[in-house]
């Protein structure tokens, strides 16, 4: 039995003489491929590459896993520059290779580097990154890729020397710029996502502070992915003008990022003065930029108005509208224009006009754009403009909207009948079996279809002798639970 023991003992000894011997290696990370990589041109003729990683490696960065990204490119159908195997032991570590090679900046540590908030990030390439005195945008296409190496140290044993071995995972997919690899950004952002804010109070110092949350479109987020997006809450105080109708200053986070949450002191933002909640009502409404390789910025529609103060977002409301105007208000269907207004005053044909269309736009989850050319010479409200393309409102003539006219009954029927259909254009809307009204005769010819339906659905009533009043004005609180009641009869 000893000697079988012995005998055992020696056969392993000998097998570890031919084995490469190292020090006993650390725990490597799993990764995976990269979530996505972009490329685009900014305004000054240089190449940006756009990484995005997924929460998984974020997570692995923040828990001090020094996760590298190793660049490579090529010129049109070139070889790719390096395409390294990274196999076996190496003396010399990723750095010190990249630094010979004149290519230090196709390494880096991701940790050193800050994130935004959607986990991207922006790496500039020039043309003497590429030993470029130039670039060719016309005649030549550039193309990158990326993966994540993981590095660690390792003791050779048999050669007495310590060394590197490195953990190469898939590489991302290939960025192209150039001839025949045009980003295409878009001209415009159409969504405009919900913001939504609360006044809190610093722990520490008691002092108060504006706190907002907002979704960000899956739309805005896949154009995040191109481009650096973000987002500048617009602000006004009481019946002044917005900030940026006044040429002011909005707020962002220190630096232009992407985010879903912020909060902020206004006394710090320059300009407000203490915050008075007691005597102030502030309001805010955000938006999404992003510039285009020309130096301009496109910006997307304003989102809803978030008011935060004793005030309410109406002057003077009835008491039995109350409760439906603040329902209206959380679903953000009570348009800009009637922000602060006193709902008991009749509405006027803009007013309306741009509650129908935020009616549409809420219940569609779309951003109408505007109809162009403007055939209106009264007006240039962009609102009116949406009104028209839906086909809500023909306007008053050819070419006069009239948007400080009052709206009567038939009119508001007419106008929710038109924005049901262009919301649903495929629904059943027969008005048979609907009976005459006693007042009939004063309906217009081209209101009938509108105010029998909208009174089949039960939305515009009449009176107690089932007179539907088509001339009558309507109160802003009235047209706001029309809004609420159409939305939910489409």
């Amino acid at each position: 039995m000893y000697r079988k023991v012995v005998t055992f003992l020696i056969i392993c000894a000998l097998l570890t003489m031919f084995l490469p011997a190292y020090a006993q290696e650390e725990e490597r990370p799993a990764l995976e491929k990269p979530e996505s990589f972009t490329s685009r041109i900014d305004e000054y003729g240089h190449i940006v590459l756009r990484l995005k990683h997924s929460d998984r490696i974020m997570q692995l960065i923040k828990d001090g896993v020094d996760i590298l990204c190793e660049f490579d490119w090529k010129i049109n159908d070139g070889p790719w520059q390096f395409d390294n195997k990274w196999d076996g032991f190496n003396e010399q570590g990723l750095f010190e290779y990249y630094e010979s090679q004149d290519a230090y900046w196709a390494v880096k540590i991701l940790g050193d580097y800050h994130h935004e908030a959607e986990n991207a990030l922006d790496i500039w390439v020039y043309p003497e990154s590429l030993q470029l005195e130039e670039f060719d945008f016309q005649n030549n296409t550039y193309y990158f890729r990326y993966r994540y190496l993981y590095e660690y140290s390792v003791y050779d044993e048999a050669a007495d020397v310590w060394g590197y071995r490195v953990e190469a995972y898939p590489y991302s997919d290939i960025a192209a710029i150039g001839k025949d690899a045009e980003v295409a950004l878009p001209d415009s952002i159409r969504e405009s996502g919900t913001l939504r804010g609360e006044l809190k109070n610093r722990e520490d110092t008691g002092l108060p502070y504006f706190y907002f949350t907002c979704n960000i479109p899956e739309s805005i987020k896949e154009l995040n992915k191109k481009t650096k997006v973000w987002n500048e809450i617009d602000w006004k105080i009481g019946n002044d003008k917005w900030a940026s109708e006044k040429g002011e200053l909005l707020v962002m986070t220190g630096i232009q990022d992407l985010w879903d949450n912020i909060d902020f002191d206004p006394i710090d933002e320059g300009g407000w003065g203490e915050i008075d909640i007691k005597e102030n009502t502030y309001y805010f409404r955000m938006r999404f930029c992003f510039q285009k390789p020309n130096g301009s910025i496109v910006y997307s529609p304003f989102s809803n108005v978030v008011q935060i103060g004793v005030a309410a977002f109406y002057q003077k409301a009835s008491e039995w509208a109350e409760g439906e105007l603040k329902d209206a208000y959380e679903k953000g269907l009570i348009p800009d224009i009637l922000i602060g207004a006193d709902m008991t005053q009749p509405i006027t044909r803009e007013e309306f006009a741009e509650l129908a269309v935020r009616l549409c736009e809420k219940t569609i989850d779309e951003d109408i754009l505007p109809a162009s050319p403007n055939p209106f010479t009264d007006t240039t409200n962009p609102q009116i403009l949406k009104a028209y393309k839906l086909g809500i409102t023909t306007g008053t003539s050819k070419t006069a909207f009239s948007p400080n006219l009052l709206i009567n009954r038939e009119q508001c029927a007419t106008m929710l009948y038109r924005a049901i259909k262009a919301i649903a254009p495929n629904a059943d809307y027969s008005i048979e079996g609907v009976k005459d009204f006693p007042d009939q005769k004063d309906i217009s010819d081209w209101a009938v279809e509108g105010t029998k339906y909208m009174f089949k659905l039960g939305i515009i009533k009449g009176d107690s002798n089932g007179n539907f009043m088509p001339k009558a004005v309507t109160t802003a609180q009235e047209a706001a639970g029309y809004g609420m009641a159409t939305r939910e009869a489409a």
